[in-house]
């Protein structure tokens, strides 16, 4: 009596095995050309832009496939950059949600660059882009996304028109934002964290957030300064638009936010230290622009706080979160302020915060509405 299998039913077993195997090679020699395919026919997807991914890899062992050389163009009009470009974009399962039974994703982009043009005409800037973006990028991450990151990014403005040419740009972004699914299901308003730095022109730019990525309006407190920028770097767009340039001086700025139902509160707080505006070597054959400058030099010494040598004022902001209201009498109160009675201090006051912002605020007055009502009907 044999015990062992028939012969002939080993070798069905083994061709089988082997075909399923070939199978699943192919498969996934062939998926990502496939999902390559797929992912360029999306992103022709949003409006009146045209993106384009060079190559792509897939890990299943990490849950993940990678874009490469990915760039997305304005299809109207003469824009010589990409609006947006990256070197890499991972999209990938986040492992250490599993550990709370969640099943949600991240995205990791190494070197973005994102363009934003100002020109005469629609067609030869590109300042934004509608919301058709979430969706395709929704559809090319199918999981919940909670964590997102930009290691290495640039931010830049361009005028490619103005006289000078204008290219204002942030180097070295780094932004994370964690927890947007509210994985760790913590019970408290702002679950969710984005914390960003970038180099601008010799400063440095910090911003800390706390949000709600789930509520149905925008629900944040933000704080954010940039402190140290250098204004000679900023020549070409003083020139080209204010007709003027300094010899020395930098800037820092200082902002707190917070929003909820619709409504904003927060201020703006910039100061600038040791301006020099006038250089009469360089500027000697442009009589006009001296004169100019002379006037800002004369304007900025009468309103500067000498002991401390800073040009310095405050603008709060409140009301609906897409038109808020300005006081321009505070800040020239500010402005004053700052130069005859007390130097405004160079920092964050942490003086904003979410409880700051009344519930249903955009139903009713603001403060800065009562002032400015009280200021009109005192003229």
């Amino acid at each position: 009596m044999t015990t062992g299998k028939h012969p002939k039913k080993r070798w069905t077993w083994w061709i089988v095995a082997g075909c399923i195997l070939g199978v699943l090679i192919a498969a996934r020699i062939a998926l990502p050309y496939i999902l390559l395919k797929l992912v360029n026919k999306e992103l022709t997807r949003i409006h009146g832009y045209r993106g384009h991914v060079n190559g792509l890899d897939v890990s299943l062992f990490r849950g993940a496939y990678t874009l490469k050389t990915i760039y997305l163009d304005k299809t109207s009009g003469k824009v010589p950059v990409h609006f947006f470009s990256a070197q890499t974009m991972d999209l990938s399962l986040e492992w250490k949600a599993l550990f709370h039974r969640r099943i949600v994703g991240k995205i990791t982009v190494i070197d973005p660059v994102l363009n934003f043009v100002s020109g005469p005409t629609e067609a030869t800037s590109q300042t934004g882009i509608d919301s058709s973006w979430t969706v395709v990028i929704g559809k090319l991450m199918p999981l919940k996304l909670n964590r997102f990151e930009i290691i290495g990014g640039e931010i830049h403005y361009r005028d490619f028109y103005s006289k000078p040419k204008v290219d204002l740009y942030a180097r070295q972004v780094h932004i994370v934002a964690s927890n947007l699914s509210n994985v760790n299901r913590q019970k408290v308003e702002l679950p969710s964290t984005v914390t960003g730095t970038a180099m601008v022109y010799g400063g440095k730019a910090v911003l800390n957030l706390r949000i709600n990525a789930l509520a149905p309006a925008p629900t944040f407190e933000a704080r954010a300064e940039m402190v140290g920028l250098d204004l000679t770097n900023l020549n070409n767009f003083l020139e080209a638009y204010g007709n003027f340039d300094v010899r020395q001086g930098t800037i820092s700025i200082y902002m707190e936010a917070a929003a909820r139902d619709k409504a904003i509160k927060g201020y703006v707080k910039p100061i600038i230290k040791d301006l020099k505006v006038t250089d009469w070597k360089e500027d000697h054959a442009k009589p006009m622009k001296i004169v100019w400058e002379a006037l800002i030099g004369a304007v900025a010494w009468v309103f500067k706080n000498h002991p401390k040598d800073q040009l310095a004022t405050k603008a709060i902001f409140e009301g609906n979160i897409k038109d808020p209201e300005v006081n321009v009498w505070y800040i020239i109160g500010q402005t004053l302020r700052n130069a005859f009675i007390q130097a405004l201090y160079p920092s964050l006051e942490n003086s904003i915060r979410l409880n700051s912002v009344p519930a249903g605020s955009r139903q009713k007055p603001t403060e800065l509405s009562k002032q400015y009502q009280k200021s009109k009907s005192g003229s």
